[in-house]
């Protein structure tokens, strides 16, 4: 595969990634009592969503999609999702966590309690839902300017 084909792979791998994103989230629409799972999926589907936009690497270098051209405001949601992947739901940053350590003694034996910020401000199903579609229109049209681009092989 050249690097042609590679990047058009990857562009097509990553409009499956928000697609698994986008169905999760749907599929969540119909959930009447939220659970356990129902937190795991939604978190697994902002990290579908962030695929795209971190590095993949392959034969022919690294590659991640630039932010989509969108609104300010679905811009910055955007941004919102890339950081609770990053400090988070991938890794759990604790300069964010603001975490302090007390150590004490009851009948001879050290305890701890720890105090910490939380960091459950996710963003709302419907909104994310918007941000992948309209990204999804966009990609979708590209996607096809590209496959075009592509010689044919028989």
């Amino acid at each position: 595969m050249n690097q042609t084909e590679e990047d058009f792979v990857h562009y097509v791998e990553c409009i499956e990634s928000l697609n698994r994103a986008w169905s999760i989230l749907q599929a969540l629409g119909s959930v009447e009592q939220p659970s356990a799972i129902h937190g795991a999926a939604f978190r697994f589907a902002l990290i579908q969503y962030a695929i795209p936009y971190t590095v993949s690497k392959g034969a022919h270098g690294r590659r991640k999609l630039p932010a989509p051209q969108l609104t300010q405001e679905l811009l910055e949601l955007h941004q919102q999702i890339l950081a609770l992947r990053d400090q988070v739901l991938a890794h759990s940053d604790l300069n964010i966590k603001d975490a302090k350590l007390h150590i004490h003694s009851f009948g001879g034996k050290p305890y701890h309690i720890i105090a910490q910020n939380t960091v459950d401000v996710f963003p709302s199903r419907e909104a994310v839902i918007t941000l992948i579609e309209k990204t999804l229109d966009q990609m979708y049209v590209e996607s096809e300017r590209k496959l075009q681009a592509l010689p044919i092989t028989s």
